[in-house]
């Protein structure tokens, strides 16, 4: 009995003192304190290539600008770039269409006209090389019509023509795409082609004449066997020019 009522006593005075505390428990960790959480680093300014595709300079050869570059509503339909033209030939080998810069900008400033009435041009002809102007000749040797080229480019007496890109051929559309009546179609070449024809309707008499003093307003003049076909009259005429319309392509 009595060998075990030391090592009883032994237990009984420690639990007096408080210290079973120490021996039941064992010791709590000191709380942890959270790691500072490492910044997001910034992206890169500047530095990641750009996938959207930047827009091209103008293309401009010789004072002559691409009509798409100044204004992209104006409806291109070059007929010499196809065989639905009175030749039944293709005169362009592709449908680019060029103009004198500062004619082209007196063209944007009637398209602005019309769009605000609920038109937008319709181009079938603009910038024409010389020797496409011989073609035209050769097929159609008509001069109330087709002007007679020189065998040469001529070296003075500039006037506003297509070979030097201070002409164009025009007509409209309404706001649904179609062709405004006129009084003929393009290239016709009869008197019914002329601005003052009287036997039209009365539609296509109204709309020549809208077409014309619109145009007549920006600085142009209409020819006076050819509704469609408008000069530049405000600018001064420049050299007739025989630039391949490859050239403005191979450009970009």
């Amino acid at each position: 009995m009595k060998k075990f009522f030391l090592p009883v006593l032994l237990l009984a005075l420690l639990l007096a003192c408080g210290c079973g505390d120490s021996l039941t428990k064992p010791p709590e960790d000191e709380p942890e304190q959270p790691a500072d959480s490492p910044s997001t680093p910034e992206p890169p300014s500047g530095g990641e290539e750009n996938d959207t595709e930047q827009p091209r300079d103008p293309v401009e050869i010789e004072g002559l600008v691409l009509v798409s570059d100044l204004d992209d509503t104006i409806v291109i339909d070059l007929k010499y770039a196809t065989t639905d033209n009175f030749t039944g030939q293709v005169i362009y080998p592709m449908a680019v269409a060029a103009i004198k810069k500062e004619t082209g900008e007196r063209l944007v400033q009637a398209n602005r006209i019309f769009q605000a009435d609920g038109y937008t041009i319709k181009l079938w002809d603009a910038y024409r090389p010389y020797s496409a102007q011989r073609r035209l000749w050769e097929v159609f040797p008509d001069p109330r019509y087709v002007i007679k080229p020189e065998d040469q480019l001529p070296t003075s007496g500039f006037k506003a023509r297509h070979y030097n890109g201070m002409a164009v051929d025009i007509t409209l559309l309404d706001r649904y795409g179609n062709e405004l009546e006129m009084p003929t179609a393009f290239d016709e070449f009869s008197e019914k082609a002329a601005p003052g024809y009287p036997h039209v309707s009365e539609e296509a008499r109204s709309n020549a004449a809208y077409l014309i003093s619109v145009m007549e307003s920006a600085g142009f003049k209409v020819a006076p066997t050819e509704w469609w076909h408008f000069n530049d009259v405000t600018g001064t005429p420049t050299p007739y020019l025989d630039i391949p319309l490859e050239a403005f392509l191979e450009a970009r």
